[in-house]
């Protein structure tokens, strides 16, 4: 894991205790000379579940998002201040070759979408969803299923994949697909990522979907849904109701 100053492409490594610290401040990992950065501004911890963003002093942007406190980071995320960007890249997020070729792959196939895995969108008009096997963006990059594999093909150069632009890779789990306007987030089964604890697993999606189904516009819940309710939920029920009558018996009756 390591920063990169876009503007210059000098490399930043992080340090023992895996925090990186830049500022202006003699104690700052990274010292920058710039009229927007002072004190210790922001650090970026390498923790065991991902990057973590602090900033001290004026706030930053993130992929043109502004970040006042705190915010996970993703490999390929770009922090600007003023006129200088930091983007945080990960050697064990290099890009692998795909055996697909950019300039023929069949794409003509519809796009998928599905609440189960594939690529996750954070862009702020479909934040969450989910697309599955081929998925051709208006930009005119695709991601292809091919095999029980996913590959990005992007022959424009419009993308960046884990913060490297690429025309073709084989996609990973974690894997990021971003630019300035959005990001996609890789996703695939048998991962660990894809757990019966993730929000993205089958059945959490499918409690999820009909919750909001029922719920999100304005709809009762149904008799049926009720009755599913009163079957699911005897067992504590009858427990409670039979608690109530023990603790009524013994008032009733006390000892002596």
């Amino acid at each position: 894991m390591y920063l990169v100053l876009e503007n210059t492409k000098q490399t930043f490594e992080f340090p023992a205790n895996r925090e990186l610290v830049l500022g202006n401040d003699a104690d700052c990992d990274v010292q920058i000379n710039h009229p927007k950065i002072w004190g210790r501004h922001f650090s970026i911890a390498h923790k065991s579940y991902g990057c973590v963003l602090n900033v001290f002093n004026e706030s930053v942007k993130v992929n043109d998002t502004e970040i006042g406190e705190t915010c996970l980071l993703d490999t390929g995320d770009l922090i600007t201040i003023d006129d200088l960007g930091f983007r945080l890249l990960d050697d064990g997020y290099i890009p692998k070759d795909s055996q697909l070729n950019h300039t023929n792959a069949s794409i003509h196939k519809p796009a998928n979408v599905s609440s189960v895995f594939g690529i996750r969108s954070y862009a702020t008009d479909d934040t969450g969803l989910f697309i599955i096997d081929n998925f051709h963006h208006p930009d005119g990059w695709h991601v292809i299923r091919e095999d029980n594999e996913l590959h990005l093909l992007d022959s424009k150069n419009i993308t960046l994949l884990n913060g490297m632009r690429i025309a073709q890779a084989r996609l990973s789990n974690g894997d990021i697909i971003s630019n300035d306007d959005y990001k996609f987030k890789v996703e695939l089964p048998g991962t660990s990522g894809f757990s019966k604890f993730s929000p993205s697993h089958p059945r959490n999606v499918q409690l999820s979907e009909s919750f909001t189904a029922a719920n999100d516009k304005g709809q009762k819940p149904s008799a049926k849904s009720k009755q599913a309710f009163l079957k699911n939920n005897l067992w504590w029920m009858t427990l409670l109701v039979g608690l109530a009558v023990l603790v009524l018996v013994i008032m009733n009756n006390p000892s002596g």
